[in-house]
């Protein structure tokens, strides 16, 4: 009986060990969202795209989380948004309007809340 109460508490310790590791599953950037099913997308779109959006999935997460969209243009930093994470497996996307003028190079960091980057997107504007 007790072998068996120190495998169960072993297991117990081991899942809620693991129960924070959060991964990416699905980033993406695309012309739309809808639906929660991204639509379009594409790593280059064309200046008068009006709205990009990134779509994320990420698993592992611990309800409380807090996962951020951070929006780069040329490597700097013009916007983001955060998520507070209610489930284990979470969906969620931002978007960002797209000035005519801004082409060039663009990016999207999935942080924690920390800081710790978890997946970046580059996509570019033509």
């Amino acid at each position: 009986m007790r072998c068996l109460l120190n495998i169960f508490l072993a297991l117990l310790l081991f899942t809620s060990v693991n129960a924070g590791d959060i991964s990416v599953e699905v980033q993406v950037v695309a012309r739309a969202v809808e639906n929660r099913i991204p639509i379009g997308v594409d790593d280059k779109f064309p200046s008068n795209i009006g709205r990009v959006y990134c779509y994320s999935k990420v698993v592992g997460a611990s309800k409380g989380d807090i996962v951020r969209h951070i929006w780069y243009y040329n490597d700097k930093p013009i916007s983001e948004v955060s998520f507070n994470v209610t489930s284990s497996s979470y969906r969620f996307y931002s978007y960002k309007t797209i000035p005519a003028y801004a082409k060039g190079k663009w990016r999207v960091d999935l942080t924690m809340q920390d800081g710790t980057v978890l997946k970046t997107t580059d996509f570019t504007i033509e």
